[in-house]
């Protein structure tokens, strides 16, 4: 590896000038300049590019020679941000490097969004954002001419990194290598800054996976190994920890459900991360449910605290709030586990907050459970980063679930590794028949009561696509004398965790029980019960229901799987899941209930959708790569006749400014529920930041997440308090066991 200053031939007249200013009241320019430089070029190492971090950061702070800046530094009443430098800067570097343009513009970019988001190169309407940016920008006379950049070992290494992808994948795959360029300078810039103002130093150290991985072993021999079920996990897990020793790639785990695939996973990563000396293993998961599960599993079998095995989402509520914010903007734990929504908004966020834990991704073991639970719209960008992940980065990959997606057969598909599966299940014992009970017209929510109680034993699940129909459904039940639960997203979490709690100890006890439930239940949520009945959806989401009856093997009698479907069910406003449920629905016509042949027909109905389709008519994966939209834009306007367009045509920031993984448009308000009106009125009555912002994560659990229309009608009822911090709902407004309800009275929420 080149040190910072082996790129870089500096006029040592200019350099002895800029030494002597400061990046911040006493810690000179040129020290921060070096220590940005050294620790960018170390981050960019892991992915072969340690040369242009380094001129990035050795560079981003140039435009803080001047005057201007200087006084500002120095000046107490100076407004925050009121004195530019990174633009100067970003020129300086655009103008070094403009022999060769790709590094011009990935420089310049980078540089010049350090403090805040990346530009497009190339916007949808035609417009250069950051060439009018930088041609707006001047040079301080004192720099100009001052460095010159070697610009063919920037060159060289450009294209190695490029070269690394398939040809189809290489523009978007430039869009990620500035993005990852930009995640080096950001938590390079960011880190130099703590540890000045902290007085720590950095002192990185590799995890210790021995250690780690004898813990697990350890606790795993101590569990049951008496039952068929057991017997499965054990085989399962034996042939994960030896696929640990194959080369990085990307891999997948096709497991029944209830096969222990958590531990398996974990086992084989932990074996992989020591036998390729990997920096970290982050579990991505759809669900907080699941997610708080997983990491209090894994801190079980490891034997480990909170410093090994972090979590990063908003309901967990960390003892020392400052550290855990350096590790959760870092992710730069042995061991982290996050949300689906939170990678994804991550990796195709054009934020220097968001994208500064990138780099940490690279040579990482990523787990995906459940990736059967992925947006359709974001296949085609998730395959392209779990690409640049393994193929750029050096990252290994591993998706797990017991309905793997066909993602290797859609228009831009996965690069799974040879012979991708890293366990054989062979012949599994069967637990349960799935049981076709639709009929025609549907069920009435008496008809389908009559038909829930008639198949009820003991323990009956009843999962439902909309919350609607689980408020229906549960209103009709509770005429019964059976005990009867209800659980969706109208309800907060604290309330859900409740009502998972008990029922799971309903279940323990064997005691009578029917829980209605939205789709939330449905994946990952380690319960089992003698009877599921599941409205009519994706054959995933089937099979996935499925894995909540007899789902240990409890019982040696297969059990049922009912699938019905309730009359005048509307799902307009949720199309994946009405495609999915009348392919499955020809499936059963035709008799022919394979996982396989039901993605075969889910992804060519929704092939089109799979780039992501974006406001303007385009889509973001095409923004991210050759942006045809943009360029078609750029050559009709008559003002860019004759002028060349940029050599990068990537829309970044337009491409994050259309994505989501969940529908924009929601607020969340905090209901009157547990210890919520205890916790506002200490969050009102308290003047300390850092304390209010603790309460405020705590008031999480005890939020709900509204749409607009939802809250209008709460609006239009007099339900809401709204104030500048938090929006809380009136006690009449939540229910004790549905959650929010639309049509409650009006019992204001004390605080």
């Amino acid at each position: 590896m080149k040190r910072p200053f082996e790129v870089i031939c500096c006029n040592h007249q200019s350099i002895d000038m800029w030494e002597k200013v400061f990046a911040r009241p006493g810690q000179y320019l040129k020290k921060h300049s070096s220590n940005v430089s050294a620790f960018a070029s170390n981050f960019g190492s892991k992915c072969g590019a340690a040369n242009l971090p380094c001129v990035a950061g050795f560079e981003h702070d140039f435009g803080k020679v001047s005057p201007e800046f200087q006084e500002y530094l120095f000046d107490e009443n100076a407004v925050r941000g009121s004195v530019k430098h990174s633009i100067f800067s970003a020129k300086q570097a655009y103008n070094e490097a403009s022999e060769f343009p790709p590094i011009a513009e990935i420089l310049g970019n980078v540089i010049a969004a350090h403090h805040g988001r990346l530009y497009d190169n190339l916007a949808p309407n035609g417009d250069t954002p950051l060439r009018d940016k930088l041609d707006g920008a001047t040079i301080f006379p004192v720099l100009a001419d001052c460095l010159e950049i070697d610009i063919d070992t920037l060159k060289s290494e450009f294209y190695a990194i490029i070269t690394k992808m398939p040809d189809c994948e290489k523009a978007f795959c430039v869009s990620m290598f500035t993005k990852y360029i930009y995640s080096c300078l950001v938590d390079a810039d960011r880190l130099d800054a703590y540890l000045f103002e902290s007085g720590k130093n950095y002192l990185p150290e590799k995890p210790n996976w021995n250690g780690l991985l004898s813990r697990l072993e350890q606790n795993i021999a101590k569990l049951d190994s008496k039952s068929k079920m057991a017997a499965l996990r054990r085989q399962i897990s034996n042939a994960c920890a030896k696929a640990g020793q194959r080369e990085t790639g990307v891999y997948k785990l096709e497991v029944p459900t209830g096969g222990g695939k958590t531990l398996s996973s974990l086992r084989f990563a932990l074996e992989h991360a020591r036998r390729h000396e990997l920096d970290r293993i982050i579990y991505v998961i759809p669900y907080l449910s699941i997610l708080s599960q997983t990491a209090k599993e894994l801190r079980d079998k490891l034997d480990a605290d909170d410093e090994i095995v972090i979590e990063h989402h908003s309901n967990f509520l960390p003892d020392n709030s400052e550290n855990y914010k350096l590790h959760t903007d870092r992710w730069d734990a042995p061991i982290v586990l996050t949300t689906q929504v939170q990678f994804l908004e991550s990796v195709f966020s054009e934020k220097g907050s968001d994208l500064r834990k990138l780099h940490n991704m690279s040579r990482s073991v990523l787990i995906f459970d459940e990736a059967q639970s992925l947006p359709v719209k974001c296949v085609h960008l998730f395959n392209g980063a779990v690409n640049f992940l393994h193929r750029v980065c050096g990252s290994t990959i591993l998706l797990c679930t017991a309905t793997q997606p066909l993602l290797d057969t859609v228009d831009r598909p996965i690069l799974f590794s040879k012979n991708p599966s890293i366990a054989d299940c062979g012949q599994v014992t069967k637990r349960t028949h799935i049981l076709n009970a639709i009929k025609p017209g549907g069920y009435s929510y008496p008809e389908l009561t009559a038909f829930i109680l008639e198949k009820h034993t003991i323990s009956t699940l009843v999962i439902v696509n909309t919350k609607s129909a689980a408020k229906s459904l549960y209103e009709e039940l509770k005429h019964s004398d059976m005990p009867i639960l209800h659980l969706s997203t109208n309800m907060c979490s604290a309330h859900r965790e409740e009502v998972i709690g008990e029922l799971r100890c309903r279940l323990e006890k064997n005691e009578p029980v029917i829980c209605v439930s939205t789709q939330l239940i449905e994946a990952g949520v380690d319960i089992s019960l003698e009877c599921v009945v599941r409205d009519i959806a994706g054959l995933d989401s089937i099979f996935q229901a499925e894995g909540r009856c007899n789902r240990h093997g409890e019982s040696d009698e297969i059990k049922n799987v009912y699938v019905v479907n309730i009359k005048g069910e509307n799902l307009n406003k949720l199309p994946d899941i009405k495609i999915g449920a009348e392919i499955t629905r020809r499936l059963f016509e035709d008799g022919n209930i394979d996982i396989n042949a039901y993605y075969q027909h889910y992804f060519y109905e929704r092939r089109m959708i799979m780039d992501y389709p974006a406001s303007g008519g385009g889509t973001i994966y095409d923004l991210l790569s050759e942006n045809k939209q943009g360029q078609k834009a750029y050559t009709a306007r008559k003002d860019k006749h004759c002028v060349t367009p940029p050599s990068l045509r990537s829309a970044i920031r337009s491409a994050a400014d259309e994505f989501f993984v969940i529908e924009k448009g929601r607020t969340d308000i905090v209901v009157p529920y547990g210890k919520s009106e205890e916790l506002l009125s200490q969050f009102f009555s308290e003047y300390d930041l850092a304390k209010k912002r603790k309460l405020l994560r705590e008031l999480g659990k005890y939020s709900v997440s509204l749409y607009k229309y939802q809250l209008d009608e709460l609006s239009r009822r007099g339900a809401l308090n709204v104030s500048k911090e938090i929006t809380t709902l009136a006690r009449g407004f939540y229910d004790k066991e549905r959650g929010v309800d639309l049509e409650g009275s009006h019992e204001f929420l004390c605080v």
